[in-house]
C-alpha cells in the first residue's frame, strides 16, 4: 500500500523534480513527510509568496518546471499572490496546495475557501485531485499544460485526506512524463520568411521569453550570425545572446534603450515569441512602422495577428524552427548590412553618454553604484533587477551576457520579489555571482527572506539604493498633481538589520567609499546587503512614463 502523498511525490520525481519551495503548514503535512521519505529538497522559505516567487525564478534560470507547495486557506491565500507574475512572464510553474478534507467541503469548514476558483484566472490549468488513484494522471497533464504552446504556470490542490488515502501500488496507473517532439514549420514558410530576410535593408530581430524556454544560445547565435541580421531581447531571452556579441544591441526597450528607437526605421522584423504587446507598442508606430513586415514565430498560434497583422506567420517550437532557419539560410548569400553599422554607432554614442552623466554626477548616482558593480562582475555572474526608479539605472546600463543570468519581475512588476528571486538563482547556481538591485521600498515586502537565505547558505549580494522614498510614484504625483502624497519613508539601517540576522551589512554615504564596501560585501561569502544612501534621480524610465501621460488626450 502507498499513500496519496508518496504517490503524488514520485509523480513530481518522474518529471524531474528534485526540489521544493515551500512554507509547513497542516494542509500539507502528510506531502511534507513523503517529501523527507522520497529524499526531495526542501526550501523553507519565511512567507508562502516567496516560495511561489523562488519557483518563478527557478524556472525562469533553468528553464525547467519548479514546484510551490504550500497549505491551504490562508497559506493559499499568500501564495495565490505570487501566480499572476508568473502567469504574466508565462512561467511554467506548478503550485501545489492542500485543502481541508474534501468530504469535510461545502460544509463552511475551517479555512476553506475557494482555492481551485482563486488560482483559475491567472494559470492555464487549475484543478482540484479527487482521488488518490490520480494523483499521476493529474500531475502528468499539470506539466504538460505548463509547458505546451506558451508556457504558463498550473494549480492543483490536494485534500488532506486524498493525501492520507492508501491505494494499491499497482492500482494508481503510472503516468511517464510526455516527451514532446520539437514541431517545426512547413518549409516552404520557412523560405518565404527568408525571402522577405534577405531583401530587406533595415531586417531586425526581436526574441522574447519564450524564446529562452526552446532555443539555445548556441542556435540562436548560429542564427544571427548567419543571416548577419542584428538582434535585441527582451524578457527572458535577455542573455540568450550575448549583449557583447556585435550583432546584439541589447534591452527592446524604447524608453532604456536609445538604440532600440531606432527599430521605428526597420523595413522587416521578426519576432521570436514575442507578442505584440505593449513591451513593444503593440507592433504599432511609432515602436514599428506601419510599412514594415512582420513575421512572427511563436509556439501558439493564438497570439499570431493581436494588435497587428502579422506578415508571415511560423506556429511551432521555436528552437526548432530557428534552426530550420539556419539550416535553409546558409545556402543564401548574406552580407552584413550598412544598417548594423548604424546600430552600432548609436550604441557606442548611448554608452558614452550615461558613462557622462556618472562622471558630471556629486551626490551617489545609480550610476555610480551600476558602474562600480559591472568592474566586480564575473562573466557568469547573475543579475537581479526588482522594481521602482532606482533599478532603472542598471537596467539600462548592464550588459546581459549570461542566458538565464537577467532576471526581472516581468510585466506585472510585483514590487520585493527580487529578493525571493536572487536566492532562488543562487539555489539554481550556487558556484555563481548573484546581485540584486533594489529599492528601500521593495525590500520591505520580503527582507524575512534574509533568514531563508542564511538558513538555506544562501550568499547573494543585495545593493540597496535607499531615498527613503517610494521614488517613482512620487515623481508621478509630482508631474501629475504638483504635489507628494503618503510615498515618505524612513532612513533605515537596513545593513544593521542583516548584521542581526546574521548576514553582511554595509553603510555607504560617500562616492569614494563605495568601491571598497561592494567588494567586500562579494567577499563575505555570506548573504550580504550594501545600504546606499542615493540621490533620487528620476530614471529614463519615468521620463517616458510622464511623458506619454501628458501626451494623452
Amino acid at each position: 500500500m502507498i499513500s496519496g502523498a508518496h504517490l503524488l511525490v514520485r509523480a513530481l520525481k518522474a518529471e524531474g523534480i528534485d526540489t521544493v519551495f515551500t512554507l509547513v503548514g497542516d494542509h500539507i503535512l502528510p506531502l511534507i513527510d513523503a517529501l523527507e521519505d522520497e529524499g526531495v529538497h526542501l526550501v523553507d522559505t519565511r512567507h508562502e509568496a516567496a516560495a511561489l516567487h523562488m519557483a518563478d525564478a527557478y524556472t525562469r534560470v533553468t528553464g525547467l518546471p519548479a514546484v510551490a507547495i504550500t497549505t491551504g486557506g490562508p497559506g493559499h491565500a499568500n501564495a495565490v499572490a505570487g501566480l499572476p507574475m508568473a502567469w504574466m512572464a508565462e512561467t511554467p510553474l506548478v503550485f501545489i496546495s492542500g485543502t481541508p478534507e474534501s468530504y469535510l467541503q461545502g460544509m463552511w469548514n475551517a479555512q476553506e475557501i475557494p482555492q481551485v476558483e482563486m488560482a483559475r484566472p491567472t494559470t492555464k490549468g487549475a484543478w482540484q485531485i479527487p482521488d488518490a488513484h490520480r494523483i499521476p494522471e493529474f500531475v502528468s497533464r499539470a506539466f504538460r499544460t505548463a509547458t505546451e504552446g506558451r508556457p504558463g504556470p498550473v494549480y492543483l490542490a490536494v485534500p488532506v485526506d486524498v493525501q492520507e488515502q492508501k491505494v494499491e501500488e499497482g492500482e494508481a496507473k503510472s503516468y511517464q512524463p510526455q516527451q514532446v517532439s520539437r514541431s517545426l514549420a512547413p518549409m516552404g514558410d520557412v523560405d518565404r520568411v527568408l525571402d522577405l530576410l534577405e531583401k530587406a535593408e533595415r531586417p531586425v530581430v526581436i526574441a522574447g521569453g519564450p524564446a529562452w524556454f526552446s532555443a539555445s544560445r548556441d542556435e540562436l547565435t548560429k542564427f544571427i550570425e548567419t543571416v548577419k541580421i542584428p538582434i535585441f531581447t527582451v524578457e527572458l531571452s535577455r542573455g540568450l545572446v550575448s549583449d557583447d556579441h556585435p550583432l546584439c544591441f541589447g534591452y527592446a526597450d524604447r524608453a532604456l534603450n536609445e538604440t532600440y528607437r531606432l527599430v521605428s526605421q526597420a523595413d522587416v522584423v521578426l519576432l521570436l515569441g514575442k507578442k505584440l504587446d505593449a513591451r513593444i507598442g503593440f507592433g504599432r508606430p511609432p515602436s514599428i512602422a506601419a510599412s514594415a513586415k512582420v513575421i512572427q514565430v511563436e509556439p501558439s498560434a493564438d497570439a499570431v495577428g493581436v494588435n497587428r497583422t502579422a506578415d508571415a506567420a511560423l506556429v511551432g517550437d521555436i528552437g526548432a524552427i530557428v534552426a530550420q532557419l539556419t539550416e535553409r539560410a546558409a545556402s543564401r548569400d548574406w552580407r552584413e548590412l550598412p544598417w548594423a553599422g548604424e546600430l552600432r554607432t548609436s550604441a557606442e554614442a548611448t554608452r558614452k553618454k550615461w558613462d557622462a552623466v556618472a562622471s558630471e554626477a556629486e551626490a551617489i548616482h545609480p550610476l555610480h553604484v551600476a558602474k562600480d558593480v559591472e568592474a566586480l562582475l564575473e562573466d557568469d555572474a547573475m543579475v537581479i533587477i526588482d522594481g521602482g526608479d532606482y533599478v532603472q539605472w542598471p537596467r539600462l546600463y548592464l550588459r546581459a551576457r549570461r542566458p538565464g543570468g537577467w532576471l526581472r519581475l516581468g510585466p506585472l512588476g510585483q514590487l520585493g520579489a527580487g529578493l525571493p528571486f536572487a536566492l532562488a538563482c543562487r539555489y539554481a547556481d550556487p558556484n555563481a555571482q548573484v546581485v540584486l538591485f533594489m529599492g528601500d521600498g521593495s525590500l520591505g515586502f520580503y527582507l524575512a527572506e534574509f533568514d531563508t537565505a542564511i538558513r538555506h547558505n544562501l550568499p547573494i549580494v543585495v545593493v540597496l539604493g535607499n531615498d527613503a522614498l517610494w521614488s517613482i510614484d512620487r515623481n508621478f504625483q509630482l508631474a501629475y498633481y504638483g504635489r507628494a502624497v503618503a510615498t515618505d519613508l524612513r532612513s533605515i539601517r537596513y545593513d544593521k538589520v542583516v548584521e542581526a540576522m546574521g548576514g553582511h551589512g554595509e553603510l555607504v554615504e560617500r562616492r569614494d567609499d563605495l568601491p571598497a564596501a561592494l567588494d567586500r560585501a562579494f567577499k563575505s561569502g555570506k548573504p550580504a546587503l550594501v545600504n546606499i544612501v542615493i540621490n533620487p534621480a528620476q530614471s529614463p524610465l519615468a521620463d517616458a512614463m510622464i511623458a506619454r501621460k501628458r501626451s494623452q488626450p
